[in-house]
């Protein structure tokens, strides 16, 4: 059996990072860490909760139902939570004071059923030093705060849809910009500046879609280290947050 005992207003925290149109969740528990991954066509998210001591049975945990879970934890007004499964597909358990949410479960987590080849694609990526991800060459790197991405990532909604935005890094200039959308309905840019830069001096670029500006939403607002190259996904590395963006023509 698997369970954990959590302050409400951590957990929730960070498990709303997760409500932007995910069905469910895998929470993998170790000792005193909570690590969630998602993988779909288009991005790879893996983040992570740490909790001052260690929780009471490591192991898997499986919200099948994501939305009921958490309105059931938004609901309570106890400081502490308990969540409990025997098993990752038995029915799960969530506890405040006098109030349970039992929930039906499953072995089949749609977010995370990807993650396995991402993860070993990473662990290549990591061991090369992030020079590269699959077959695609990473040349260039460079440390900047995300506050700026966070706020370009809000502001999605002034265009329209099906929008592509162009990354582009110069680290020569010691610049990162994003532009996205049409002269003729309105564009938006940021233009932030990088540091500790790694890379050729000239612009390095590459095209996503809308997915870019949205999954940039699941950054925290933290110094963030990101690899890139012409033409390639990009990744933003943090202390308790990775991020992989596809890019467009991307298979």
């Amino acid at each position: 059996m698997t369970k954990i005992t959590v302050k409400k207003s951590d957990f929730m925290s960070f498990l709303s990072t997760f409500t932007k149109g995910l069905p469910d969740l895998r929470l993998v528990v170790s000792n005193t860490r909570i690590t969630v991954e998602v993988a779909y066509a288009s991005f790879y998210l893996r983040k992570y909760f740490v909790a001052p001591t260690p929780f009471d049975e490591d192991g898997g945990i499986h919200i099948a139902d994501l939305d009921k879970a958490l309105r059931f934890i938004k609901a309570t007004k106890e400081e502490y939570i308990t969540l409990r499964q025997i098993e990752p597909h038995k029915p799960l358990h969530i506890q405040a004071a006098g109030n349970k949410l039992q929930l039906p479960s499953t072995d089949d987590i749609e977010s995370a059923s990807k993650c396995v080849y991402i993860r070993r694609l990473l662990e290549e990526s990591q061991n090369e030093g992030w020079s590269k991800f699959g077959t695609d060459r990473l040349s260039t790197h460079a440390t900047l705060m995300s506050k700026d991405l966070l706020s370009f990532s809000n502001m999605r909604g002034l265009l329209g849809k099906d929008t592509d935005f162009k990354l582009r890094i110069h680290c020569g200039e010691q610049e990162m910009g994003i532009v996205g959308g049409k002269a003729s309905s309105g564009r938006l840019f940021t233009t932030l500046s990088v540091t500790d830069t790694d890379g050729p001096a000239t612009t390095v670029q590459s095209m996503f879609t809308d997915t870019l500006p949205s999954s940039l939403n699941y950054l925290d607002d933290a110094a963030t280290r990101m690899h890139m190259g012409n033409d390639t996904r990009v990744i933003f590395e943090q202390t308790s947050t990775l991020l992989v963006v596809v890019n467009v023509g991307d298979d």
